[in-house]
């Protein structure tokens, strides 16, 4: 479905630039040369920069230490952790730093001190090698100014104690107060570092907290806030959602590359049968004719092989649930001298011309209003069966079905 069409007929499509963007966390993405290819709207309010004036330029042009701190090492501690990601393709935490950020020249152009917790994430490209770094930091300005203040409070205590004999009742219980203090914020500084490290091993977490916090804060306070607030948060949720179907979906892709592929021979007309036995129960009031070519059998490894079928067969299923009795086919045919496998479907179809395009990650010729999903499954079939040696392809018509071949090299 082209993009004006999807317009006319009123389909929204995921603008995945803009989730990014608008997402509440603080993100850049680097190229492995360190030069800013992208930056979230968080990020920018942050650092009080403009999107135009940073996009394309080396990260610690942009950002540098402050001069007028002889004790700034910023830009070294992110480029030496830059390089680490760059060299071991492994995502790093960095400790809490001071890094100032300098305001816009209208404003004087002066640095203002900034406590930072960054976290570097390596995005691997199909070849294996760093293609982007995600760059996520949480300003901890305020966390940092609160222990400050709390050390100060505890000294400023301690002298008034010595000095003035006569207020120790109330000294002390200045410093249960401040002890209570403490105890919270060292829970609060427990509670980040446990964040920290859960964001290092698995993005997941932290997003899934967005969306959940939002939620709660939405059900608890619905009556106090105004509709605005209350369509603040609706956004933040969605927004959280949305990426945490994008690294869902970018793990899943990610995990397939890294399975060895043994191929062994495999029947794949007794692997089709099961698959869809598991999908009728799923959906039982689903009046589905499945046509499946007996004796199908192909050299392939057979949990890969298992993950193609299963995607493929889903794809059916979901595009024809519009049909009152629908029907899906499995079967060989031959293609360019060598057998092609194929999944064929009555659903919805799509127009041939943009065929090529449901392979790539991300991808979706219909909206996610009319047809749910990440649009990753086809780029997982397309992976699989290129890392067997096949190749795929698909083809269709709008409203009249599609089908889905791919081949396997003999063994």
């Amino acid at each position: 479905m082209t993009a004006t069409r999807r317009k006319e007929e009123g389909v929204p499509a995921p603008d995945f630039r803009l989730l990014f963007e608008s997402t509440p966390e603080l993100y850049l993405v680097l190229a492995p040369d360190f030069t800013i290819a992208a930056a979230s709207d968080a990020y920018l309010v942050a650092s009080m920069t403009r999107r135009k004036e940073i996009v394309g330029r080396d990260v610690f042009d942009v950002f540098p230490d402050n001069p007028d701190d002889p004790k700034a090492d910023g830009v070294a501690k992110l480029r030496a952790s830059l390089e680490r990601v760059l060299k071991t393709r492994r995502p790093e935490a960095m400790a809490d730093q001071k890094y100032d950020v300098r305001r816009p020249g209208s404003e004087g152009g002066r640095f203002e001190e900034r406590w930072w917790r960054p976290l570097n994430i390596p995005v691997l490209g199909e070849d294996g090698n760093v293609a982007w770094i995600l760059h996520r930091v949480e300003d901890v300005t305020a966390l940092a100014r609160l222990e400050q203040k709390g050390r100060d409070q505890g000294r400023e205590l301690d002298l008034r104690t010595a000095e003035l004999e006569g207020k120790v009742a109330e000294l002390d219980a200045a410093r249960a107060e401040l002890a209570e203090k403490n105890a919270a914020l060292a829970a609060a500084y427990r509670e980040l570092e446990t964040f920290s490290y859960s964001v290092a091993h698995d993005l997941r977490a932290p997003v899934r907290a967005i969306d959940g916090f939002s939620s709660i804060i939405l059900e608890r306070c619905a009556p106090k806030l105004d509709a605005e607030d209350a369509g603040l948060l609706r956004r933040m949720g969605a927004a959280a959602r949305g990426m945490g179907e994008l690294i869902e979906a970018i793990l899943e892709l990610s995990q397939i590359a890294r399975i060895a592929v043994h191929p062994e021979r495999v029947d794949l007309s007794v692997l089709v049968r099961g698959i869809a036995a598991s999908l009728r129960e799923a959906q039982p009031a689903r009046d589905v004719e499945l046509v499946v070519a007996p004796g199908v059998a192909a050299w392939a490894d057979p949990r890969l092989i298992q993950v193609v079928l299963r995607n493929l067969l889903e794809n059916a299923w979901k595009y024809t649930a519009g049909r009152p009795k629908a029907r899906v086919e499995f079967g060989t045919t031959q293609a360019d001298g060598e057998t092609a496998y194929f999944v064929r479907d009555d659903g919805a179809g799509f127009d041939s011309a943009f065929g090529g395009r449901l392979f790539t990650p991300f991808s979706r010729l219909h909206g996610k209003t009319e047809f749910p999903g990440s649009g990753i499954g086809l780029a997982i079939v397309g992976r699989i069966v290129k890392r067997h040696g096949g190749r795929v392809w698909a083809d269709g018509k709008v409203g009249a079905g599609a089908a889905f071949y791919f081949t396997l090299p003999k063994r």
